[in-house]
C-alpha cells in the first residue's frame, strides 16, 4: 500500500457539514469523511471555499428552514 506524500492534504467534512483540511498521510479522524483526493494545501482550501458557502452547522440550517 502506498502512502501520500507528507505535503499532501485532503478535504474532510463532518455530519454537521463542517469542512476542514487534513494531512493525507494520516487516517481521517472519527466523525469526519474524506471528500477529495490528496492535493496541495492551497488546492484543498480553494475547494473548500468553493463548496462551503454556508458555514452554519447542519442542525442550525434545519432549525432555521
Amino acid at each position: 500500500m502506498t502512502h501520500p506524500a507528507p505535503d499532501l492534504w485532503i478535504c474532510v467534512k463532518n455530519i454537521e457539514d463542517r469542512w476542514s483540511v487534513w494531512p493525507a498521510a494520516l487516517p481521517v479522524p472519527a466523525g469526519w469523511q474524506a471528500e477529495s483526493a490528496p492535493a496541495p494545501h492551497a488546492d484543498c482550501l480553494a475547494r473548500i471555499e468553493a463548496l462551503w458557502q454556508d458555514p452554519r452547522p447542519a442542525a442550525l440550517k434545519e432549525v432555521m428552514a
